[in-house]
C-alpha cells in the first residue's frame, strides 16, 4: 500500500519515510500542500499524512481541495500538527474530512499503529462495499435474465402473423422502453462498481461546454418535436471521466426529451461562478414536461420515498438516479424545482471547475 507524506520539514519527511518503509509501505514525499495535492491526484495513495503549517499551500487548504476533488475525496487523511492545537482548528480539521490527528514530535510506534488501524478500516470498508455490490449485481442479473426472456417473447410476437397492427405497435413501444431499461441498468452496475472500488474512473480534463454541444447535435434528429435552446459558457473546464459524463448527460437529455411526448422546448444554460469555496460550473436545464408538485420534486431522486405519492412522474426514475450518482461521483450535485411557469421543471447541476 502507498502512503503520501506531506510536510515541509525535510528531516521529518525522511524519518517518516524510513519508518513506514520498514513496515512494508511504499512512500511518496511532498514538501508542501500544492505538491502534495498534485501527487495525490497522480498517484492515488491509500493514505495521506498531512502537515498543517506549510508554505505555498497550508494543510487545511490542501485537505479542503483533496475532499472536493472526485479522484482524491475518499483517501483517508491523518493530520500532523504541533504539540498544541486549539479546539477550533481541531474541529476544523475533522469537519474538512481528516480522520486522525498525530502530534509532533511524532512517536514512531504510535505512527505505525495509527497507520495500520486506518488502513485496516479502509480495507474493511472496501470489502463491505464489494460485498454489497456483489449482492446487488446478483439480483440485477436475475431480474435481467427474467426480462431477457420476456424481451425474446415480445420480439417473436412482433414478427408473428395474425396479430393486429395496433397490438404490434403497443408491444414495439414497450420493447423500446425495456431495451432502454437494460442500458440504464448496465450503467447503474458500473457506477456501483466504482463506488465499491472495484472499478476506477478515468479522470482527465473535460470541456463540459463542448461535451453538451456535441450531445445535443447527436440527439436533435431523434427528437424532432423538441426545440433545444443552448446558452453555454465559452469554456467550462472540469475534471472528470469523459466517457461517464457523456453517458450520464446522454441519459439525462434522453429522459427529459421523452418526458415531453408532444414536444416542447428544452433550455440549457451554463454559467461559471466563483465563491469562497472555489469555482463551479452550473448547468440549468428547463423543460416543458408536466410540472412536478413541490413536495414531490424535493424527493425525486429517492424512488423509495416516492411511493407515498399518487402523482406519476414524467421522467424515467432509474435514469434520473443514475445521472445523479454520476454527478455525485464527480463531486457535484443535482437539484430539481418545479418551474415558476404553468408547466415544466428546472434541473440545477453543479460540478467543481478544474
Amino acid at each position: 500500500m502507498t502512503i503520501l507524506v506531506v510536510d515541509d520539514e525535510k528531516e521529518l519527511r525522511e524519518t517518516l519515510k524510513n519508518a513506514l518503509e520498514l513496515e512494508g509501505y511504499d512512500v511518496i514525499l511532498a514538501e508542501n500542500g500544492l505538491v502534495g495535492f498534485t501527487l495525490a491526484q497522480e498517484k492515488k495513495p491509500d493514505l495521506i499524512l498531512l502537515d498543517i503549517s506549510m508554505p505555498v499551500m497550508d494543510g487545511f487548504t490542501t485537505l479542503f481541495k483533496l475532499k472536493q476533488n472526485p479522484s482524491t475525496k475518499d483517501i483517508p487523511v491523518i493530520i500532523l500538527t504541533g504539540q498544541y492545537v486549539d479546539e477550533e482548528n481541531l474541529e476544523r480539521g475533522f469537519n474538512l474530512g481528516a480522520i486522525e490527528y498525530l502530534y509532533k514530535p511524532i512517536k514512531l510506534a504510535e505512527l505505525t499503529a495509527r497507520v495500520r488501524s486506518v488502513l485496516r478500516m479502509k480495507i474493511l470498508e472496501l470489502e463491505a462495499k464489494k460485498a454489497q455490490t456483489g449482492t446487488a449485481k446478483f439480483f440485477i442479473n436475475e431480474i435481467k435474465r427474467i426480462f431477457s426472456t420476456l424481451k425474446g417473447v415480445m420480439e417473436i410476437l412482433i414478427l408473428s402473423e395474425g396479430i393486429s397492427y395496433e397490438f404490434k405497435a403497443s408491444i414495439s413501444e414497450d420493447l423500446k422502453k425495456l431495451k432502454k431499461w437494460f442500458e440504464i441498468v448496465d450503467y447503474y452496475t458500473i457506477i456501483n462498481d466504482i463506488v465499491a472500488g472495484v472499478e476506477k474512473m478515468d479522470m482527465r480534463i473535460v470541456d463540459l461546454s463542448a461535451l453538451l454541444k456535441n450531445l445535443i447535435e447527436e440527439v436533435k434528429g431523434k427528437y424532432e418535436n423538441v426545440k433545444f435552446e443552448l446558452n453555454l459558457a465559452r469554456e467550462a473546464i472540469i475534471q472528470g471521466d469523459d466517457n461517464l459524463l457523456r453517458v450520464g448527460f446522454k441519459i439525462f437529455i434522453d429522459l427529459v426529451s421523452e418526458a415531453m411526448p408532444s414536444g416542447g422546448a428544452i433550455s440549457i444554460t451554463q454559467t461559471i461562478r466563483s465563491g469562497k469555496d472555489g469555482r463551479f460550473v452550473f448547468v440549468v436545464v428547463r423543460d416543458e414536461a408536466p410540472k412536478l408538485p413541490l413536495e414531490f420534486a424535493k424527493i425525486l431522486f429517492n424512488p423509495y420515498a416516492l411511493s407515498n405519492f399518487e402523482f406519476t412522474p414524467p421522467y424515467n426514475l432509474l435514469g434520473l438516479k443514475v445521472f445523479q450518482m454520476l454527478i455525485e461521483l464527480h463531486g457535484g450535485f443535482v437539484l430539481v424545482e418545479p418551474s415558476e411557469l404553468t408547466s415544466g421543471n428546472k434541473f440545477i447541476i453543479q460540478v467543481r471547475s478544474a
